[in-house]
């Protein structure tokens, strides 16, 4: 059944101040990600303020899938470093020493995570041997065609699979390909695929594209394998609410029980073709155990 409300952070003004004061205290965002990836926490994170919010932030998290924190500010990722640490046990880099990603929507690439095009239901870093626990973003700039571009959503895992239990033969279908059967999913532009169960211990692991890109080089039929993306899409419409995030705002997500979605972007044009105003986001995934 479709919750119905979201899964928004109440912040309180203590831990908004201590937020906000805790990422002024950096100097840039390099200087943040060396004292945390060096395990230097600021002395906020061990206030009992700070404590209480985090307990209740990782329930929400866990008992939905993701929380919304609303009305930080858009500081480069500092106050979003410090959010992240309520999920996950630890940071991935995706350079040495960088942890926040800055992704900014184009009219002109068909990259996943900069095309304007609507995305799939999907989680993150599915090709590696353990993917994140969990993915932070924070919206830097708003889309330029307001409210009906960029629009978010969240299915949870259980929610999910209560609702293609109920959708008939496909959906029984779809629940098969995701449990019983091994799947494979790779990247485009490399070698490295996976191949597994995509629900495992109870966790999800789902790319649409990762999957196509692996069916393809099997040379195997893609008609089923549309049919189940198309189920499940259709599924986790279903089960999630459309919601868009302001600028400083923070969305924490499970990369684990649950899948994550972003719709169509738009950009407005200051001088064709090279530039132009559009959405970016800051981007980082958290480590976890491996239980």
């Amino acid at each position: 059944m479709t919750p119905l409300s979201l899964p928004e952070l109440t912040i309180d003004p203590p831990v908004r101040r201590g937020i906000a004061a805790s990422a002024q205290a950096w100097s840039s965002i390099e200087a943040a990600e060396e004292c945390l990836l060096g395990g230097i926490l600021p002395p906020f994170l061990r206030e009992s303020a700070w404590e209480a919010f985090a307990h209740g932030a990782a329930a929400l998290i866990r008992d939905r899938g993701y929380a919304i924190a609303r009305g930080l500010d858009a500081d480069d990722g500092r106050s979003l470093l410090l959010v992240s640490t309520i999920i996950g046990d630890g940071f991935e880099t995706y350079a040495p020493g960088r942890i926040v990603k800055r992704f900014r929507m184009s009219p002109w690439t068909r990259s996943l995570s900069h095309t304007l095009a609507a995305g799939n239901f999907h989680t993150d870093g599915n090709v590696s041997p353990t993917p994140p626990a969990g993915t932070a973003m924070q919206c830097e700039r708003d889309d330029p065609g307001g409210d009906g571009y960029a629009e978010l959503r969240v299915a949870s895992l259980a929610a999910l699979l209560e609702q293609l239990a109920l959708g008939g033969e496909d959906g029984r279908d779809a629940l098969a390909f995701l449990r019983d059967e091994q799947v494979a999913m790779a990247h485009e532009r490399s070698p490295a695929q996976w191949s597994g169960h995509a629900i495992e211990r109870g966790r999800i692991r789902y790319h649409p594209e990762s999957l196509r890109v692996a069916h393809a080089r099997a040379g195997a039929s893609p008609e089923r394998l549309e049919r189940v993306i198309a189920t499940v899409h259709e599924a986790a419409l279903a089960v999630s609410i459309p919601f868009r995030t302001r600028p400083g705002d923070v969305l924490l997500v499970s990369n684990r029980n649950a899948l994550h979605y972003r719709g169509e972007c738009s950009v407005r044009f200051t001088r064709f073709p090279t530039e132009f105003e559009s959405r970016s986001l800051l981007v980082l995934h958290r480590a976890g155990p491996d239980d």
